[in-house]
């Protein structure tokens, strides 16, 4: 008679392979609050969106919606700028 199976160890799934952990929805909650705060505060959408894509790219996922995020972020806060100065010049020329 052998010895009885032996359940796996603490971490590894069925058959001894490493268990996959489990994903975690935060980081595509994050971007997407990036993507909206991209009316209200372009700033927090760019930190928002850096750190959905460090936790993606931390659970091995495609990280598109967060460089969505911190790029539009980018793009808002030029875009901010770009008008202020336009208004600004326009307000000193008259």
């Amino acid at each position: 008679m052998g010895y009885p199976p032996q359940p796996p160890p603490p971490g590894y799934g069925g058959a001894g392979y490493p268990q996959q952990a489990p994903q975690s929805s935060t980081p595509q909650v994050l971007a997407i609050i990036g993507i909206v705060c991209w009316f209200c505060c372009s700033p927090a959408a760019i930190v928002l969106g850096l750190v959905a894509q460090s936790q993606f790219r931390a659970q091995g996922r495609p990280d598109t919606i967060a460089k969505v995020a911190w790029i539009g972020g980018i793009v808002a806060v030029v875009l901010g700028i770009l008008s202020f100065i336009v208004r600004m010049s326009a307000m000193n020329s008259s």
